[in-house]
């Protein structure tokens, strides 16, 4: 009966339920206690028998998985303690939290050949790790298999004696945080003495003769005078927000921190070196991917004049004229050299080494592997023993030995995400069917993701969500531009939209023709067109419609007062000379018949074209530029 049924229930025994993953090498017997982790309608019940959280196993059934690829731990057990808890050197502990999101590295590998904006559902915190590891110059410390040290982490540090103003950077090295709250640099807690010895060898790092034929590179007092100037301060600050620097540079919490912040930077630089580089970036660093802007060389001394202002220029007569003694630079040498600044900086004449443990299978380590130096109040577990190597390096010092890991400024948020993203560094062997790439690393759209993040594109121009507004928007690019007029104007850019517009013109990056074409097929991709682009058939035109056309143009509807043609025309709207080349037809259709719908905030008026008129119109436009069209004369 029924009632009899229900009074057995609180002394029935369990059945143990147990599966075998013999692919994977695991037994696993956690379903016994949670026996509703994949039955819908449990996700209010309390643990153990609750329905699993998220969607992860819609995609991961526990019938293939099970729970221990995952969540580790120890799959054979069958009580609490021993299932959940840290055995003495099991080399595979729970992951509890948002830990277990470590498990998705193991069958999906996140290389750093992926944009770092890449997602992954459900590894949220995982991927947050992933990114912070490879934008926090790990990899210039650390050796990882499969990780390449990139060839640029931080500033190249070659002539920088040229650049600094020493009392800024002995400030600097004492304390980065304190110049720059977000700065990926660490703190090394060098002394008074030690910072002096580092910054004395670092301002011996510099070129006596300019590339720019311009003699030394010193501050002198009398340079000074050129740089404080009112009215070349006020029109410095005009141009530095016209020219589209906010799109990579910060100043005073406005726009991006993609490139240093110049909130401060006249404590920072020296005049002359600012006005050096300001006229050709490459001249000091020849890799620099700051682009070529054309700035006009009258232009130069006023951007520099207000980039100074920024901050209390610290000089006195003595800073730059003091020449240190050998001994000093050597002894700042000998502590760079030690602390692996040549790992993430470019030192001409200190080679790069690795100055730190490599990290392969840093995340299955065993307890009698890790030191925790009798750090009191701490249970010792991997994931500890993690979270004290990124927050508290200092704790593993001894009499003896100096820890060479740096203190970070990260919270204990980021803390915890790149812990994730270190434990998921540990062997195991996945069969190649458990194995799934999200990411092909080698797609063009991938590899023109990579480019868009490398120059920081989306600091000017919007795609998709993302994106700034200096810049024209470039999500249906694809759909409007010609492939061969984007690659010769990317290759070499100019000016488009005359200065009422947009006073910002396309720097020049100096891109390779294959950084062009990833781009151009990223771009491509997103307006989902072809790429390579399918030849579209020439429209033939007649000549009397090319008559008709041009007199629309210029009379009837006076497109001529805001578009200029040969140099003859308006300033309000884009330069038409070249439209042909530039633009499909169809999209130049599209944009007549509306243009709100393309961009709602355009000044350009909706007309009401009669059908002749439009294609009269769209006929003569497409003869402005050197796209090939068929001329037909009339009978």
């Amino acid at each position: 009966r029924l009632k009899d049924r229900l009074a057995g229930i609180p002394g029935r025994r369990p059945k143990i339920k147990q599966l075998w993953l013999k692919e994977l090498g695991e037994t696993d017997r956690c379903m016994t206690c949670h026996p509703a982790e994949d039955r819908p309608g449990f996700e209010e019940a309390p643990h153990p028998f609750r329905t699993h959280s998220g969607a992860y196993l819609k995609h991961h059934p526990v019938e293939r998985f099970g729970c221990v690829v995952c969540h580790e731990g120890q799959g054979t057990a069958l009580t609490v303690s021993a299932a959940h808890g840290d055995a003495k050197n099991w080399s595979h502990p729970l992951l509890k939290g948002s830990h277990a999101q470590s498990s998705c590295g193991r069958c999906h590998f996140m290389g750093q050949g992926l944009p770092v904006d890449t997602e992954l559902t459900g590894g949220a915190e995982f991927m947050k790790g992933w990114r912070m590891f490879l934008k926090g110059g790990c990899l210039g410390c650390h050796k990882l298999k499969g990780y390449k040290r990139p060839g640029r982490i931080a500033p190249s540090l070659t002539n920088i004696g040229n650049k600094l103003n020493r009392a800024w950077l002995v400030k600097w090295l004492k304390n980065p945080e304190e110049y720059l709250p977000q700065t990926m640099m660490p703190r090394y807690d060098l002394d008074d003495e030690e910072a002096g010895y580092v910054a004395d060898y670092l301002m011996s790092l510099k070129s006596f003769q300019s590339d720019l034929g311009k003699g030394v590179l010193q501050y002198a007092p009398a340079a000074h005078a050129k740089f404080s100037g009112k009215n070349a301060i006020n029109n410095g600050k005009h141009l530095v927000n016209s020219l589209g620097c906010l799109g990579c540079h910060k100043i005073n919490e406005r726009g991006n921190d993609f490139a240093p912040d110049f909130s401060n930077i006249g404590s920072k630089v020296k005049p002359d070196w600012l006005l050096a580089f300001l006229e050709r970036p490459a001249s000091h660093d020849p890799k620099t991917i700051i682009p070529d802007f054309s700035i006009p060389g009258e232009d130069i001394p006023d951007i520099a004049a207000y980039l100074i202002s920024r901050g209390v220029l610290q000089y006195t007569p003595t800073v730059y004229a003091e020449i240190p003694d050998n001994n000093s630079i050597d002894n700042g040498r000998a502590l760079v050299s030690d602390l692996g600044c040549a790992g993430c900086h470019k030192i001409e004449g200190l080679p790069f080494r690795y100055s730190a443990p490599e990290l392969d299978a840093v995340g299955g380590k065993r307890m009698d592997e890790l030191t925790f130096n009798n750090v009191p109040h701490v249970e010792k577990t991997i994931v500890n023993w993690l979270r004290m190597k990124i927050m508290e390096p200092a704790k593993f010092a001894t009499d003896t030995i100096r820890p060479r890991m740096p203190a970070y400024n990260f919270s204990k948020e980021e803390t915890e995400s790149l812990v994730t993203f270190l434990l998921s560094l540990r062997d195991g062997h996945i069969p190649a069917r458990y194995i799934k790439l999200l990411n092909d690393t080698a797609a063009l759209v991938t590899r023109g993701r990579k480019v868009i993040e490398k120059y920081n594109c989306l600091g000017c121009h919007k795609i998709g969500r993302d994106g700034g507004d200096i810049g024209p928007d470039l999500t249906a690019e694809g759909k409007k531009s010609r492939p061969e007029w984007l690659f010769a104007f990317l290759k070499r850019p100019r000016k488009i939209r005359p200065v009422p517009i947009l006073r910002a013109g396309m720097p020049d990056f100096h891109l390779s023709a294959e950084e062009v074409r990833v781009i151009i097929a990223y771009l491509f991709s997103l307006s989902e067109v072809p790429f390579p682009y399918a030849a579209v058939p020439v429209k033939k035109i007649r000549a009397d419609d090319i008559w008709s056309g041009e007199k629309l143009y210029m009379e009837v509807f006076a497109c001529i007062s805001c578009h200029s043609v040969n140099g003859q025309g308006g300033q309000v709207g884009p330069d038409h000379t070249d439209l042909a080349s530039r633009l499909k037809r169809q999209w130049i259709q599209k944009w007549l018949r509306n243009p709100e719908a393309i961009k709602p905030d355009v000044r350009m008026p909706r007309y009401k074209f009669r059908e002749w008129e439009f294609e009269a119109l769209t006929n003569y436009l497409m003869t402005l530029g050197t796209y090939r069209f068929v001329r037909v004369t009339a009978n």
